[in-house]
């Protein structure tokens, strides 16, 4: 019987070696700076989202503010139907500017719970809060003066907004025997937390009640 005799394994060992602590470590180092540039990668757009969503906020309550006060100030002086323009006690227009800072008017309001329809409204720049003062009245004849309107609050949420500039102007121009008030609004707030500031600017146009 011939005897056969097994070939040689060392071609087929040497195959099988295991990869060498060098190649691991070079490995290791590769694979660390992969994961590296991918959480920075990650980390810079989840802060650009963050910053994009406050700067989104910060604008929509700009918006919604200076909406709110366009609004407020196109009423200015309404008294119905008795053909009249409504001032302050004291106001020369129907829109009273004080210090560029502050900004009052009265209005004919019909339908107050308490019945006092002559709303008197102030915004103003108190520190770096925005304001509205509110306060109503029976009669014509009650109708305050423009720092005697003092029940107020802040329109932002005091801990996240700041105002850092209101800037208020306005002047009548008069055409045919027709008066048109334009009322220049200018505000810049900020979220100081994020260093993210912004500013609104609008101009209102509103025709005397005369």
């Amino acid at each position: 019987m011939a005897i056969m005799l097994a070939k040689p394994r060392t071609r087929s060992l040497r195959k099988q070696k295991g990869a060498s602590l060098i190649e691991l470590m070079v490995t290791s180092v590769i694979g660390v700076f992969a994961i590296a540039i991918i959480g920075s990668v990650f980390m810079t757009g989840h802060r650009i989202a963050r910053d994009k969503g406050i700067e989104l906020l910060l604008l929509q309550n700009l918006t919604s503010t200076m909406q709110v006060m366009k609004e407020d100030i196109q009423r200015a002086g309404y008294d119905g139907s008795n053909g009249e323009s409504l001032k302050l006690l004291g106001a020369v227009n129907t829109i009273h500017v004080s210090g560029g800072v502050e900004v009052g008017f009265v209005y004919l309001k019909e339908g107050s719970t308490d019945g006092k329809n002559y709303r008197n409204i102030v915004y103003k720049k108190e520190g770096t809060r925005l304001k509205v003062c509110e306060k109503g009245v029976l009669t014509p004849g009650n109708i305050l003066a423009h720092d005697q309107v003092t029940s107020c609050y802040s329109l932002f949420d005091d801990s996240i907004i700041s105002v850092d500039d209101l800037s208020i102007s306005s002047q009548v121009l008069s055409k045919n025997g027709v008066n048109t008030t334009l009322t220049d609004l200018n505000i810049v707030a900020s979220i100081p937390s994020a260093g993210i500031s912004k500013g609104v600017a609008i101009t209102v146009k509103q025709r005397n009640w005369q």
